[in-house]
């Protein structure tokens, strides 16, 4: 045979195999379809065994998951939970746990809505922790919170919401009896929670025949082998590594400095163990384990308010405990009394409860203004602007903080800063797009800068918002698929904002779920990031209770990295800056320097700002108000502004003297209208800029030289045709 016509013959003969292959392919597939239809038909008519059909559906695969996706919504409910579990197992788990959630929003009270409960934290994983979040603080009935605390502790990706679980069921814990008592005990020590009084339950408990009372005599069983493991892992000395013990018994002989205990030198041996590997594993000694638990015990509730160590209005040379912002949310801010309502910013608090706050420390202060929501505390103030001191009593509350803040810009371009992606931060930020849709907004800007993260899955359903159908947004691995398996998380519906053109601002300070969303739509090309390379925390911790420290000390531990769509990690290393570059790198010049920064206060404490606005505010708070959101550079706009700039006792030139009139005056109005300024179309470079980058992506660059604000952006970024 003719070589030629041989390479013919093998191109035909692979071309056969080739189309018997996918035609197999095909039939399968085929055959799987008819299967999945079948089984879909016998749950929705009640003649199968709902776990026994989840099973089957799980076993055909992850191709028959849009069929079942489509269809689990008709299905009664507990049909809808097998499916949901099969969705969850086959790689949909987005969808599960939607499904589920929906079943336990539907009857909370039901059986079924404790099951979806359960299998929301063995098989939703990290995807389902929003979810159970936001029912943990919506649902009443006692089991149901039981069940979903338990399943948000193995869902948990922060200490937040790890500690949201375990404070949820303590409290349960401490409030129940009866049955529900011992309901709580058990999940308590599921988590590896055994105080006294759980220990003691689960001993009663043990006695009793069935289920409950072998997974009682299984938990202290499990106790047992731990606290064996804790024994055998106790040494008497404290450094058994023979070069530990030799540097530690050297430094304690011959450091100059008085020498520290042997625990306190394992400590720092500890602490830098665990730092050597990434910024983010850590361990935490005694005392700070002990901190961290109460920081993050969710039990924070007080007035709502900033506060930190001022000059004294009348010595300029001492400092006073002062309220540096109120959280305009907050009591403190709503509370009434003499002489005006609510403390407002650089009130002094000269007293609480009657002691004098003067010669305390800071954190001796800030903890006699916590306490128990509905408790009341009496804070006495000085302002300048009234006379003599003014007493307020203020019942504390849990205090919450918004997530987004939003406002149309000139030329109809969208603007929502983001803070951070906790519990309400999906449904804030949602609605901030509606309004601003609903204004007409032509393109979006997304301020991400200084967010620290939050939440997996509010990133995840942010990033959904603007992609399209089933693309991965983020995926997480571990080195071990047998200790952390491997997640992907995927868009769901289709992107609800998808048309106009979208940019985001990062800064040094955007982290975690931050990069998430920015690398997201970054990689594919959804959005252009301006501003700087984000901080680089693309891992996720857990939080490990030390055995043998009787769980009085905790090593966080990075179990898994995060991969944005494109494969790349944004964990930043010792070696790696990580994170996320923008599109547009630019940096915010600095409009003051730092002498004239600090020269801030020497001019608040001699009294020219109040001077200023009590004598222009009252007669010209529009003017001021215009000028609080953009000046133009002009102090000519500012009604008597040269006559108080001569009489200054601080020196400093006019402009500098401008900028910080400016920032007092927003402090002020922002006072007044109870909303912080959260956001400068002056002074901000890098909103300046992804501004100009919505206009060019608009088709619009003409327009900036119309738009009064927008004058000089283009000559100001060399951007000039």
């Amino acid at each position: 045979m003719k070589p030629a016509r041989s390479i013919v013959v093998l191109i035909f003969t692979c071309l056969l195999l080739n189309a018997a292959q996918t035609a197999a392919g095909q039939a399968v597939e085929e055959d799987k379809t008819a299967e999945a239809m079948k089984l879909l038909a016998g749950m929705k008519a009640g003649e199968l065994p709902v776990w026994d059909a989840s099973v089957a559906l799980e076993r055909l695969g992850p191709e028959v998951a849009p069929m079942v996706e489509e269809q689990v919504g008709t299905l009664k409910p507990e049909y809808r939970i097998g499916a949901a579990r099969a969705l969850c197992r086959i790689g949909s788990v987005f969808k599960g746990v939607k499904a589920l959630s929906a079943i336990i929003s539907d009857d909370p009270n039901s059986r079924l809505a404790l099951d979806a409960a359960e299998l929301l934290g063995k098989y939703g994983r990290s995807q389902a922790e929003g979810d159970l979040v936001r029912l943990l603080d919506q649902v009443g009935e006692p089991s149901l919170r039981i069940a979903l605390a338990r399943s948000l502790w193995s869902a948990a990706t922060t200490e937040q919401t790890w500690e949201k679980a375990s404070t949820t069921l303590h409290a349960l814990f401490k409030e129940s009896t009866g049955e529900l008592h011992k309901e709580c005990a058990l999940a308590l020590a599921e988590i590896n929670e055994f105080s006294d009084a759980v220990v003691e339950i689960l001993e009663n408990l043990q006695a009793e025949p069935g289920h409950r009372g072998g997974q009682a005599q299984a938990l202290l069983d499990l106790r047992k082998l731990r606290e064996m493991n804790r024994h055998s892992l106790r040494i008497d000395n404290t450094f058994k590594d023979t070069i530990l013990r030799e540097i530690a018994m050297r430094l304690r002989t011959f450091h100059v400095e008085e020498s520290q205990s042997f625990e306190q030198l394992r400590d720092a041996a500890a602490r830098g163990m665990a730092g050597s590997l990434d910024p983010f594993t850590n361990y935490y000694d005694n005392e700070e384990y002990k901190e961290f638990r109460q920081n993050m015990s969710g039990q924070y509730a007080g007035i709502g308010a900033k506060v930190g160590f001022l000059g004294d209005i009348d010595d300029p040379d001492a400092r006073v405990f002062s309220v540096i912002r109120p959280i305009y949310s907050g009591p403190a801010y709503r509370a009434e009394g003499p002489g005006g309502d609510g403390l407002r910013s650089y009130d002094e608090i000269v007293k609480i409860n009657g002691e004098p706050t003067r010669g305390k420390e800071l954190k001796d202060l800030v903890e006699t203004l916590k306490g128990p929501p509905g408790t009341t505390v009496r804070v006495t103030i000085r302002r300048r602007s009234i006379e003599g001191e003014k007493e307020f009593e203020i019942t504390r509350e849990n205090i919450s903080l918004n997530s987004a803040f939003h406002s149309m810009l000139p030329g109809k371009i969208g603007y929502v800063r983001l803070l951070h992606f906790g519990n309400d931060a999906v449904k804030e930020f949602r609605d901030a797009i509606t309004d601003l849709e609903d204004d007409g907004m032509q393109a979006l800007i997304i301020d991400l800068r200084g967010n620290p993260g939050g939440l997996l899955s509010a990133a995840v359903d942010i990033a959904d918002m603007f992609l399209k159908d089933n693309k991965l947004i983020v995926r997480s691995v571990g080195r071990d698929e047998r200790i952390v398996p491997e997640e992907r998380h995927l868009t769901s519906d289709p992107a609800t904002h998808p048309d106009y053109p979208l940019v985001v601002l990062v800064n040094g300070s955007s982290a975690s779920a931050s990069e998430i969303v920015a690398g997201a739509l970054q990689d594919y090309n959804r959005a252009v990031l301006v501003g700087e390379r984000t901080y680089g925390k693309g891992s996720v911790q857990r939080l490990m209770e030390l055995e043998s420290d009787g769980r009085q000390s905790a090593l966080k531990v990075t179990i898994a990295k995060y991969y944005l769509p494109s494969g790349r990690s944004i964990q930043r290393t010792h070696t790696d800056r990580g994170g996320v570059k923008p599109d547009i790198e630019i940096e915010q010049e600095a409009r003051l320097d730092s002498r004239d920064t600090g020269k801030f206060e020497e001019i608040r404490q001699a009294g020219s700002f109040d001077d200023y606005t009590e004598k222009y505010l009252p007669t010209h708070r529009e003017l001021l108000a215009e000028l609080a959101e953009y000046d133009g550079t002009d102090t000519m706009r500012y009604p008597g502004f040269d006559e108080w700039y001569d009489n200054l006792t601080v020196p400093i030139s006019k402009e500098a003297a401008r900028l910080l009139l400016r920032a007092w005056i927003r402090i002020k109005l922002g006072d007044e209208r109870g909303q912080e300024y959260f956001l400068d179309l002056q002074d901000d470079d890098q909103l300046d800029r992804s501004i100009v980058e919505a206009m060019i992506k608009l088709g619009r660059r003409d327009d900036l030289k119309n738009i009064e604000h927008y004058k000089g952006l283009l000559k100001r970024f060399k951007l000039e045709k």
